[in-house]
């Protein structure tokens, strides 16, 4: 039962953000002239459906962006050859993700931005959909959205639950309210066991830990042809890659090259910004080293002379790990809590991360402990690590061999995911 000062803190937040309504709108309207809305789609961010609702059984299933976007195809693929009467709806903030979807969405599934966490807009996405269960992924734990559904009784589950340290620590803030919004939930499904920990604290009433969705995630797309003409570009150069950097990452990785072309004559080293809007400023900053840099989105070639080339483009990660043997992960450096070391070792990568990986805490400590992936305990390590793999093709595939196989052992856990979801669809 919702207590009391919950109620009226979601009243007030429900009434704020009803004022503000025009301003959000404004902000779209922005968004959608910087090609960060969809032109034709954009009403969906409001509630108003693209499309109309299929009959039969309905789940819907919500991930922020690419990465949960992705860990959600596999899931529908097991719960289709569990029960195979089912439509999907999924939604998405992203224009990428929706990119992703409409390309690897089955056909019983469908894709739809999510709405703004507006009451009204929340209210026509909920009675339009009328959603028979309602899967939220990881940590989208919008207001509007989950008491709505909850008041419209579409029972709910999170799914791949992640509630990081930092995020406990902000929530216990406010411990009433995120007890009564947990407790929409009737089951959470945790990626780890500290996860799940971290939801009892917070108070949720069913939990299980069950595993991470992203070991089952498929390899990331990929186009065949810029592949071969990257190669062609690159030629026999050996090369490193770091995969979703943060800002300050990028020129301390630019230093670690310097350092690494002395002692690996050609080497090549690909950089692919967390957020690649940030193009021009990495590019200022790593030619000020005296470094000669290619930008991807502006079409500049590999050339000899290439010292490092900056894969400053969108949906384009899956390209780079089937390049590079190596791979660092970004944000794992400088403080920033890591990014997701699962997809480069799906992809027969030797991975490397810094020692900030708070963020895949656990999932990072049980690799090393198993060997499949390496962990420095400081970033000074990191060039003679990657001199030591770049340097030894057999250990490095060794360790990237480890990895694969890891996330196959791990991939298994889906079907017990897909049974936990569909025991809580109701039957009527």
């Amino acid at each position: 039962m919702t207590s009391f000062l919950t109620k009226i803190t979601v009243g007030i937040y429900g009434c704020t953000a009803s004022f503000l309504t025009p301003v959000v709108k404004h902000h779209l309207r922005k968004r959608r002239t910087r090609g960060k809305e969809h032109p034709q789609r954009h009403n969906e961010r409001l509630g108003y459906a693209g499309e109309p609702r299929p009959t039969g059984k309905l789940i819907w299933i919500h991930g922020a962006s690419v990465g949960e976007s992705l860990s959600i195809l596999p899931l529908i693929e097991e719960l289709n050859k569990q029960q195979s009467d089912l439509n999907f709806l999924v939604t998405t903030g992203t224009l990428t993700s929706a990119q992703l979807m409409a390309q690897r969405l089955p056909t019983n599934a469908r894709h739809q931005f999510i709405p703004v966490d507006l009451p009204a807009a929340v209210e026509r996405f909920i009675t339009h959909w009328k959603p028979d269960l309602g899967l939220i992924v990881e940590s989208e734990l919008w207001p509007q959205l989950i008491f709505r559904a909850c008041q419209h009784k579409v029972p709910l589950l999170l799914v791949n639950g992640r509630m990081s340290g930092k995020s406990l620590r902000s929530w216990l803030r406010v411990p009433f309210f995120i007890r009564d919004l947990l407790g929409c939930f009737r089951l959470i499904l945790a990626q780890s066991r500290q996860d799940a920990r971290h939801f009892e604290q917070l108070g949720a009433p069913r939990v299980k830990d069950s595993g991470n969705l992203k070991f089952a995630a498929l390899p990331l797309l990929k186009s065949q042809d810029d592949l071969e003409e990257l190669r062609k570009h690159i030629a026999n150069r050996p090369i490193w890659f770091a995969s979703s950097t943060h800002r300050t990452e990028e020129i301390f990785l630019a230093k670690v090259q310097q350092k690494l072309q002395k002692r690996l004559p050609g080497l090549l080293c690909i950089i692919a910004p967390r957020h690649p809007e940030r193009g021009e400023e990495i590019l200022t900053e790593i030619r000020a080293e005296s470094l000669t840099i290619s930008s991807r989105s502006k079409k500049e070639d590999i050339t000899d002379k290439t010292d490092i080339y900056l894969a400053d483009t969108l949906g384009e990660l899956g390209l780079f790990y089937e390049l590079s043997p190596v791979v660092v992960i970004g944000g794992s450096l400088l403080r920033k809590g890591g990014q997701n070391l699962l997809e480069p070792a799906r992809q027969n990568c030797a991975v490397v991360c810094g020692p900030e990986m708070q963020n895949f805490q656990e999932i990072s400590d049980a690799m090393v402990s198993a060997g499949a992936v390496i962990k420095l305990q400081s970033i000074d390590e990191l060039e003679n690590c990657l001199f030591s793999l770049l340097n030894n093709p057999e250990r490095c595939q060794a360790l990237a061999g480890t990895a694969k196989n890891y996330m196959e052992s791990k991939g298994r856990e889906i079907h017990q995911i897909a049974q936990a979801v569909l025991q809580e669809l109701p039957r009527s």
